[in-house]
């Protein structure tokens, strides 16, 4: 006769197929939790109180593929497109804080620069003051870094930042006398390429000084934050790690939605996803230097995809509205299937 005081065999196993099974989504659980639940109660052995390794293999890795695989050939190429746009906006957003994080050295050396050229300048200008974003979205339509890559510089990479004066040609020595007066004092200067044209670094400041027959021109820019490359790094990783597992949800929701409503999210759905990819593939081909120059990678680049999004925010707004629309069809078919399911 069994002991009234031990517990209950069944009702110790039904609470460790309840644990078990909540490595399923809840709607999913909700759907067919009682099924696969009674299933694996009626297949036990006689006095078993916990699932067998067969079992937990196989309900974890079943409900894996439903949080982590999603429905359809369809969903899955959504899901892609989605994701990686998510991650690379994120990517901008995780850069654009790393950037901020770190402030920038000073670049007023107006009497460095008089003294390295012998002379007051005839004109001066500035370059990049503006918001952060419309920096990283514009500063390669000015050009300036284009022939960077190839001005023999092999230190740190200058913020598009710049204050620039420019002196009328004098001396032609102008050019090696400044090498070596700011090797003197301690600067990191490259070589003379062309015999025109160096950099030199100090304190996070980088200077770029060029001769011509016309003018000398003395550019100085702060260099740019450490860690950028690593904040975006870990903002598209948030990306992934936030949009992958919705959007499967999202794909098996609409897996389950009534027929109707599933042709309507047919007809939204896929053109913004569409937009998701064709938005992607131009935030990579304009965060890349053009082939066709010597320009490098900056960080600043980083922040692109964000910029991108804020000076066209097109593809966010629908990418919102669609989200915004499918999960009311959403709910709105599963409140149906429920009160169908309810009458019956």
């Amino acid at each position: 006769m069994p002991d009234p005081s031990s517990p209950d065999p069944s009702s110790e196993l039904e609470k460790a197929y309840r644990r078990l099974l909540r490595v399923y989504p809840r709607f999913y659980r909700r759907e067919r939790g009682l099924e696969i639940l009674t299933t694996l109660l009626d297949a036990a052995a006689p006095g078993q109180t916990r699932p067998s390794r067969d079992e937990t293999v196989w309900v974890v890795l079943t409900g894996l593929r439903l949080r982590l695989v999603p429905a359809g050939w369809a969903g899955k190429l959504v899901t892609v497109l989605v994701t990686v746009w998510t991650a690379l906006v994120l990517g901008g957003a995780g850069a654009y804080a790393g950037w901020s994080a770190s402030p920038l050295a000073g670049t007023d050396v107006a009497a460095l620069s008089d003294a390295l050229a012998g002379r007051a300048p005839s004109s001066t200008h500035t370059s990049g003051d503006g918001n952060l974003l419309d920096l990283a979205y514009g500063y390669q339509a000015e050009g300036e870094f284009q022939q960077l890559g190839a001005e023999g510089w092999e230190g740190p990479l200058p913020a598009p930042i710049g204050r620039t004066r420019v002196y009328p040609a004098g001396d032609p020595a102008v050019v090696t006398d400044a090498r070596r007066t700011l090797a003197a004092e301690g600067w990191q200067t490259g070589s003379i390429v062309g015999a025109s044209t160096f950099w030199a670094h100090r304190d996070g400041v980088l200077l770029r000084l060029t001769g011509s027959v016309e003018n000398v021109t003395v550019s100085a820019f702060p260099a740019e934050p450490g860690g950028v490359r690593d904040a975006a790094v870990a903002g598209a990783a948030l990306g992934v790690l936030l949009a992958w597992p919705f959007m499967t949800w999202l794909t098996h929701r609409v897996a389950r939605t009534p027929g109707v409503s599933r042709w309507s999210l047919v007809l939204l759905v896929p053109p913004v996803a569409l937009l998701c990819g064709v938005n992607t593939v131009d935030s990579v081909l304009s965060m890349w230097p053009d082939p066709d120059t010597a320009a490098v990678p900056l960080a600043v680049d980083w922040i692109y995809p964000l910029a991108n999004q804020a000076a066209n925010p097109l593809v966010a707004i629908m990418l919102a509205f669609a989200l915004a629309v499918t999960i009311g069809l959403i709910t709105t078919g599963s409140g149906r299937r429920r009160a169908g399911l309810a009458r019956n």
